[in-house]
């Protein structure tokens, strides 16, 4: 439940990069014609981009972890 947490409260340290450096490879092997990767990488980034709407949404670090416990009834 710790690990959760953590990564919780520090989504823009993960998200931030992971949303950066998965749609500039999106672009690489989109203009390759990798679908297939290029799909997972947009998915990756949008999935990024929703933790990080959700962080700030959410109020913060501890605001964030808590919204998070209390949805799913942790």
């Amino acid at each position: 439940m710790d690990i959760i947490a953590f990564i919780i409260r520090y989504i823009p340290f993960w998200a931030i990069p992971c949303f950066m450096i998965s749609l500039s490879f999106f672009y690489i092997y989109w203009l390759k014609s990798y679908k297939y990767m290029s799909i997972m990488l947009v998915i990756t980034g949008s999935f990024s981009a929703l933790s990080c709407g959700f962080y700030y949404w959410a109020g913060g670090p501890d605001k964030s972890v808590e919204s998070f416990l209390r949805f799913f009834n942790l």
